[in-house]
């Protein structure tokens, strides 16, 4: 999977001197992009049908590029030195990779659910803390030493729960919705406590016919939504934190003559709604996902 051009930013007013206090400064901006590539396994094992064992392991590259900008025009080159310190304590641009948090799940299914042909399925587990997490990155960042908001993991076992169902209409069409829950209900060691999370989707797969010399090949389309809770650090909301977002996708699904699935689909954002609080929360851009399973 590949994320590009998620872009937040946020007023500012303080400042790092030279010493390494917080001073204010004049009014200006951070602005902030990130990049995203995910790399995620996932193995599922039957041990007595139709129950199984899925596991997720995702591997995250994050880059983050940042400046400032619509400084006032008043501000002195000493008070733009100090905007730029302090820029690079909060959020300077690198590049942050590692593994994120395992999803381990029971799985159960059900085929010919309301139709012949008709696959219902569902999935209870948690999530084992796995990825890089951080200190509060607010109370770091209130004395002027360095701190990263940009996590791996959350640090704690998260309930998660998974729903699935696919059916066939006539000939041509099969149609499935999908939904997703995360329930983390404490925080780990920094005082972190993940978001709550729901999201899911539906969608349509239409054959195309044969491609080449593989099997079969689909068409897809779809909707999906997904609605981020706020996190909090010690019990304090994060300002950075929640939003609810749609994104439409289209994609292209074939099996090769090896039979393996193959899928290749474009998340484009649709619409983006965040809490009033949080300026900082970043705005979603185009995803890019290639699948392919064995």
């Amino acid at each position: 999977m590949r994320g590009f051009g998620f872009d937040g930013g946020h007023f500012e007013d303080q400042g790092i001197d030279e010493a390494g206090n917080v001073i204010d400064v004049a009014d200006h901006r951070h602005e902030v992009s990130l990049d995203i590539a995910r790399l995620q396994f996932q193995l599922e094992y039957t041990f007595d049908e139709p129950w199984s064992i899925r596991w997720r392991l995702p591997i995250d590259i994050k880059t983050r590029s940042s400046h400032i900008s619509a400084i006032d025009p008043l501000a002195t080159p000493v008070e733009i030195e100090a905007m730029e310190r302090n820029l690079l304590t909060h959020h300077p641009s690198r590049t942050i990779r590692g593994f994120g948090d395992i999803d381990m799940l029971l799985c159960w299914h059900k085929h010919n659910v309301g139709t012949d042909g008709g696959l219902f399925s569902a999935a209870v587990g948690t999530s084992v803390p796995l990825g890089r997490i951080e200190k509060n990155p607010y109370s770091l960042g209130s004395e002027g030493a360095f701190h990263e908001h940009i996590q791996l993991g959350t640090g704690s076992f998260d309930p998660m729960m998974e729903l699935s169902y696919s059916r066939p209409i006539g000939d041509d069409l099969i149609i499935s919705a999908y939904g997703q829950g995360r329930y983390p209900v404490g925080e780990n060691e920094y005082g972190y406590r993940a978001s709550r999370s729901v999201q899911g989707g539906i969608g349509a797969l239409k054959p195309m016919g044969a491609v080449g010399s593989g099997e079969s090949s689909f068409g897809l389309v779809g909707l999906l939504y997904q609605h981020i809770d706020r996190a909090t650090w010690d019990g304090e909301i994060d300002i950075n934190s929640g939003f609810t977002a749609v994104s439409g996708t289209v994609g292209f699904s074939w099996k090769d003559e090896d039979f393996r699935n193959w899928t290749l689909s474009l998340i484009l954002p649709i619409s983006l709604e965040t809490p009033g609080t949080s300026e900082g929360t970043f705005e979603p851009g185009p995803i890019l996902s290639l699948g392919v399973g064995f």
